[in-house]
């Protein structure tokens, strides 16, 4: 109760205050994550390009493994000690892949980027509700949500913010079945209508859960 109330007296303050919002489109709210990153899973939908880039300052020489079946290395490049390789998604149907990094200078480890090819429809639809009710089901796994972006705007259908803030740009989403903080955005969003994204649902100690956006399909 104690939390909901501070959230409550924060969004209360800001009703007196002028918020300024970014304007919504693909581009810009969109988070592709088009950079991989190690140590966790990158979803990648088909067709997608995306790349990789590593510290070259050693000036290494690096073999690329990979798959050629579900991925295709489009082109690389150096850039400001950096080594940079595009990849295109080129499967059509859920796939788990990886892409191992390895270097001539002996000291170096290989790099291991781990993807989860997967078309947008393959991936679960679920409510706001379906996350708060049973969060560890949906611990490190990807979900698709239909729901409307409000900024820091008090929801409509509810007195309850699930979930925690995390970053001062986290927005607060709303369907019909609750509402909840989301993080992965770069600034503050509203949307008149609903929205269907793609989020990863990751453990929150505080909360149980956090909802990270990662891509806006429509």
């Amino acid at each position: 109760m104690k939390k909901y109330t501070f959230i409550f007296l924060i969004l209360a303050l800001l009703m007196f205050v002028k918020t300024s919002y970014a304007d919504f489109n693909l581009s810009n709210i969109s988070q592709n994550e088009l950079l991989l990153k190690q140590g966790e899973t990158n979803l990648v939908l088909p067709g997608e390009y995306f790349e990789i880039s590593i510290n070259d300052r050693d000036n290494s020489n690096f073999s690329i493994d990979y798959d050629k079946n579900l991925l295709e290395l489009t082109r690389d490049e150096k850039v400001s000690g950096n080594k940079i390789y595009y990849f295109k998604a080129v499967a059509d149907k859920a796939s788990s892949t990886k892409i191992v990094v390895k270097s001539d200078k002996e000291v170096l480890k290989p790099i291991t980027y781990d993807i989860y090819i997967s078309p947008a429809d393959d991936i679960p639809l679920v409510t706001i509700k379906d996350i708060h009710d049973s969060p560890d089901k949906f611990i490190n796994s990807f979900v698709r949500l239909n729901a409307r972006f409000l900024g820091w705007s008090r929801p409509v259908n509810t007195n309850d913010i699930w979930g925690t803030l995390v970053t001062k740009s986290d927005t607060v989403i709303e369907d019909n079945t609750g509402a909840a903080f989301i993080s992965g955005t770069s600034f503050m969003y509203k949307t008149d209508n609903a929205v269907e994204f793609i989020a990863r649902i990751k453990s929150n100690g505080k909360a149980g859960f956090e909802i990270y956006l990662l891509k806006l399909l429509k």
